[in-house]
């Protein structure tokens, strides 16, 4: 890019470091290049010649740096265009327009507005400026940029980045406490659950997250949370959570219950049983007793009974319990059904599913589909709508991998790396970072996910189900999908592309669409309450219609 003027010049330096002009980026290649841009945009004001140059230089000689320092801004003003940077003999800074431009300065301004202010301020104003400083503070100051051998500005860039963190700590902790203060608790969850994850060590911002839970309706959830904190502390301080925690744990119920929930091997609420699909044995459970039967069919690993430990979906499928009789069981390949590596496409994994609706004693039941389970779900659909009531599907995809005409999918190429990866870290967290990014670090999850993979199934066996899974097409189906629909997914999934779940939702007639904030691809995480109400109500309004 190269630009004769500064007008609508906007330099970003949180994440990489970038220069955006109309439909244009350019993205300097050069490390020293980013350097200056980024601490031209940090400090915001006139910079020594000399100072800089020893900065991006320290081993060079006086002269030569000085001689380098000129070759350096020759070449950037070719890109942003002369009127972007103002020299001097003696001094460089970015032109004042462009200074005030920056993300950060936007970021600076949005504190401004947001901190500033009494703690009880909870007008929108104040709110949305927070929100907007958080959000921005959640990239890295100069993503990527790293020069080891310049020591000065490599202590430089850490300042800068640890202060974006604070400074992101500092806006979501006056968000909590506005937001649970005005009695905005779903809000103030979400913001919690980010706190809590640039530090889980905060046992003031773990006490409000388990506070929180409570307040919308999750005692479960906050019960977790109390041990997932109480854990860390113990991991990695030798200590217990202080009197205030424990108070906190003891008004909401859940400390005496702890003990028996963090067991290492809970029972799970309901009794295994086992069904035939062929010669192959199927594993599952029911829960509940209400008006209306909820399948679920989960994503590529599963095993009923490790399930129900902490850090799993347990409190979600017991709030799912509370109003609906609750089918879960285990794909064939997984979990505590038959270990089979023979390939099993949608249309034998569609007539396992209705195997297990015909053993649960189940007429009609609304099908809630996860990930890959979601083109099994669509087929039942289609091959059986009698016996599908509905469609709740999450962060589905029509497609296992990309071609020209669906490119919301990984390439075959890809795949098979992503693929060879996940099977050589086979029994610890892998992928964890993939299918939960802000939970990542959290010991109980971590634990729960790596005992997940190896009680789920095995390296042979999740080859077998994987690449079945990377040939699956279910694109033909959608238009032919007749039972009422709705597809939810967050806009941040890592896992599966949004663009997925919205081009699904756009393919099946009369499709609701649901599209939520947030990273986690797994749907018992982040902010729970709006997908469980929205299941909820989707299956109250189809359960006058159904007999089970």
């Amino acid at each position: 890019m190269s630009l004769e003027v500064a007008a609508h010049l906007a330099l970003r330096v949180l994440g990489p470091v970038r220069l955006e002009h109309e439909s244009q980026t350019f993205e300097p290649g050069a490390r020293r290049e980013q350097a200056l841009l980024a601490l031209l945009a940090a400090e915001a004001r006139p910079m020594s010649r000399a100072r800089l140059a020893a900065l991006l230089w320290p081993d060079a000689e006086d002269v030569d740096a000085r001689g380098r320092m000129r070759r350096l801004l020759h070449e950037l003003s070719i890109h942003v265009g002369h009127r972007a940077l103002v020299t001097d003999r003696q001094t460089v800074a970015l032109a004042n327009d462009v200074c005030a431009a920056t993300d950060l300065a936007s970021l600076r301004n949005s504190l401004a507005r947001g901190l500033y202010r009494s703690t009880e301020d909870a007008s929108e104003e104040s709110l949305a400026a927070l929100e907007h400083a958080a959000n921005l503070a959640a990239a890295e100051f100069a993503e990527g940029l790293v020069i080891d051998e310049c020591d000065e500005l490599s202590a430089w860039l850490q300042r800068q980045r640890e202060s974006l963190r604070q400074a992101r700590e500092q806006a979501l902790a006056q968000l909590v406490t506005r937001l649970e203060g005005a009695r905005q608790h779903e809000r103030a969850l979400r913001h919690a659950q980010d706190l809590v994850a640039i530090d889980s060590l905060n046992e003031a911002a773990q006490r409000r997250l388990i506070r929180l839970y409570a307040a919308v309706g999750q005692p479960h959830t906050a019960l977790q949370q109390f041990q997932r904190c109480r854990q860390v502390l113990h991991d990695e301080l030798g200590v217990e959570p202080e009197a205030e925690t424990l108070q906190v744990a003891d008004e909401i119920g859940v400390r005496d219950v702890a003990t028996t929930i963090l067991a290492d091997n809970p029972p799970s609420p309901a009794a295994v049983k086992f069904t035939r699909s062929g010669d192959v044995h199927l594993a599952y459970q029911v829960h509940g007793a209400g008006p209306l039967d909820v399948l679920l069919i989960s994503g590529f690993v599963s095993n009923l009974e490790q399930a129900w430990e902490p850090g799993g979906p347990a409190a979600f499928f017991r709030e799912l319990a509370r109003d609906f009789r609750l089918i879960l069981y285990d794909r064939r390949g997984v979990g505590v059904s038959d270990r089979t590596v023979d390939p099993a496409d949608t249309s034998v994994s569609s007539a396992d599913a209705l195997a297990v609706l015909d053993a649960a004693g189940s007429r009609s039941a609304l099908v809630f589909a996860v990930s890959e389970g979601g083109s099994i779900a669509i087929r039942l659909a289609v091959e059986h709508p009698e016996r599908v009531a509905g469609l709740a599907l999450w962060a589905p995809l029509a497609r296992g991998t990309a071609t020209h005409d669906y490119p919301w999918a990984l390439t075959a190429e890809r795949y098979e790396r992503w693929l060879e990866s996940l099977v050589a870290q086979w029994g610890r967290p892998a992928a964890i970072e993939t299918f939960a990014p802000e939970h990542a670090s959290d010991p109980l999850l971590q634990r729960w996910w790596a005992r997940m993979l190896r009680l789920g199934s095995s390296p042979c066996c999740m080859h077998a189900v994987l690449r079945t899974l990377a040939l699956s097409d279910v694109r033909a189906l959608l238009p032919q999908v007749r039972v009422p629909t709705l597809v939810m997914h967050r806009t941040g999934d890592r896992a599966v592309r949004v663009d997925a779940g919205r081009h699904l939702a756009t393919a099946i007639s009369g499709a609701q669409w649901l599209e939520l904030p947030g990273t986690a691809h797994w749907w018992w995480l982040g902010e729970t309450a709006p997908i469980i109400e929205a299941i909820k109500g989707f299956g109250r309004r189809l359960a006058d219609s159904v007999e089970r």
